[in-house]
């Protein structure tokens, strides 16, 4: 007879997991040996929101389910930031935590919190694992993860259950995958007829159209309107950057310059945008058209027309309808003009763009990168050209430091093939420092790029916007290359273009870890002077 571990353990290798990252504890020793038995690598991290983290942006790259498991009490805590980022993110993940005994949980305080309701709010389930439950409560867990919209659910599994006989039916099911549901024919023609009515229409496109594979039925259509797309950050890439027509970024730096724009159109067609990923209210005045596997229930915007199912074949019978429309090249081109002078920074030192620019340009463009949140943040998501889409991570959603590194690690385990580059801040690399070693252990080839200020640039930033003494956001700055070096790895500093370049071209040749501390001008964040 198999025991609840082990049921746990098959079901997630029948459903195609090939890591589960955590942090270990006594309470999740049988499980951790059971995905040993089959075959399915335990990712220690030295944190267990890290391991949440590196969950999420895998169950995001793959589109299948990221799992990360925990042990209870502070274990199953520091594991919820993670979890939470992957809920506002949408990434299908499965989080497994520990649980006292059965026995215990009347009396015992030890440890013992309510983590059913701890993770509700953040999840798309909670479940409790059960003698008789654990086949059943794995594939439910995984078809949720995967369900519209895609996000986390929560296992709990009691310590002494894990080592119990299973006493359930046989599961040996495949993994199931829900089915999007088909586009309504006589909505698409309704669509058509309001592109045919519009003369300037723009598209807006988020996250939903990237799980859906839209990227090339979003082309057919632009070119088709010959018209403007712009991206949440979640989407960068679905079409290319360097396309005439894709025409920046909503909510990132630069922004002014895309709203102008998109207050010009007369009709937006938001294609799989999820409210989560905006960060300022709605202030666009031209009718929409959304399209998106989930109908507009956060009614940030008033639709005139839903098209609810599949956006990609929402977007492909949408191209074949479509005619030119009246916005000109010379308009869109000098759109592109405006928003890049609007990124230049005019500061004496190194500036954030210029060390993110030489960086994207030594990155192959298949390359994937990693921007953990801060100042750099806002600038990197308008400033970084993608070419496909999942090449750029970043926790949006959420917004939380701490992601950019293990999104990083998580993209070299998805695609040993493609090189990866982390940008983070210094504020946020300090909060994880001890995941060097985590990178160092894992054997990948990573340039960690660490823009190092010694401030929260963006929390002081606001201060001053206020008229307050920036209060509580600066830090003391220590030798991070001199550190990186302490764990394996190898460490430069860099303080002029010149030596970006020269670092970025090392690490991409060399085997492991790279860190390159940039010394940056935190005056390019307010645009410099």
């Amino acid at each position: 007879m198999a025991t609840v571990a082990q049921v746990i353990a098959r079901s997630l290798a029948r459903a195609g997991v090939r890591y589960v990252f955590g942090h270990p504890g006594g309470e999740v020793a049988h499980l951790i040996e059971a995905l040993r038995r089959e075959g399915i690598p335990f990712v220690l991290t030295r944190h267990e929101a890290t391991a949440a983290f590196m969950a999420a942006s895998w169950g995001e790259l793959s589109g299948q389910p990221g799992v990360c498991l925990s042990t209870l009490g502070p274990g199953a805590t520091n594991l919820l930031s993670g979890v939470a980022h992957a809920f506002l993110d949408r990434c299908p993940l499965v989080a497994i935590t520990a649980q006292l005994a059965t026995s215990r949980q009347v009396q015992a305080t030890h440890q013992h919190l309510d983590l059913a309701a701890l993770y509700a709010p953040v999840t798309k389930a909670t479940i409790t694992v059960g003698a008789d439950t654990a086949g059943v409560a794995v594939e439910r867990a995984l078809y949720l993860a995967l369900a519209e919209r895609p996000g986390p659910v929560h296992l709990i599994v009691p310590s002494n259950v894990a080592s119990q006989e299973y006493a359930g039916p046989a599961w040996d099911r495949p993994l199931s995958i829900p089915a999007r549901p088909g586009v309504d024919p006589a909505a698409i023609e309704a669509a058509g007829e309001l592109l045919a009515r519009a003369h300037r229409p723009a598209v807006l496109v988020g996250i939903g159209a990237v799980r859906c594979g839209a990227s090339e039925p979003l082309r057919r259509l632009a070119e088709a309107l010959q018209a403007p797309v712009v991206t949440t950050p979640k989407a960068k890439g679905i079409l290319p950057e360097d396309h005439p027509l894709a025409a920046g970024v909503l909510d990132m730096a630069g922004d002014a310059v895309v709203d102008e724009l998109l207050r010009e159109a007369d009709l937006l067609v938001t294609a799989g945008l999820d409210v989560v990923e905006l960060i300022k209210p709605w202030t666009f005045e031209a009718p929409v058209v959304h399209l998106d596997t989930v109908p507009n229930v956060e009614r940030l915007y008033a639709a005139r027309l839903e098209v609810i199912g599949d956006v990609a074949a929402a977007l492909a019978g949408l191209a074949e309808r479509a005619r030119p429309s009246a916005w000109t090249e010379g308009r869109l081109h000098t759109h592109r003009q405006r928003l890049r002078s609007a990124l230049t920074a005019r500061v004496p030192g190194l500036a954030p763009q210029t060390v993110m620019e030489i960086v994207r340009e030594v990155l192959p463009r298949n390359g994937v990168v990693a921007c953990d949140v801060g100042a750099h943040k806002i600038l990197l998501g308008q400033v970084w050209t993608a070419y496909e889409p999942r090449t750029y991570l970043v926790s949006n959603g959420l917004s939380s430091m701490g992601a950019g590194l293990p999104g990083a690690l998580a993209a070299r385990l998805w695609w040993p093939e493609r090189p990866a580059v982390a940008i983070i801040g210094d504020g946020g690399f300090g909060m994880y420092l001890g995941e060097l070693e985590t990178a160092v252990r894992l054997g990948v080839a990573l340039p960690i790029v660490v823009l190092v200020d010694g401030s929260l640039s963006l929390i002081k930033l606001g201060q001053l916007q206020r008229g307050y003494l920036p209060s509580g956001v600066d830090f003391g700055c220590p030798r991070l290359a001199e550190i990186a070096r302490g764990f394996g790895a190898v460490g430069v500093r860099v303080e002029t273009a010149e030596a970006v370049r020269a670092a970025m071209e090392q690490a991409l040749g060399h085997s492991g870890i790279t860190v390159i501390e940039a010394i940056v001008d935190a005056g390019a964040y307010s645009g410099g002077e």
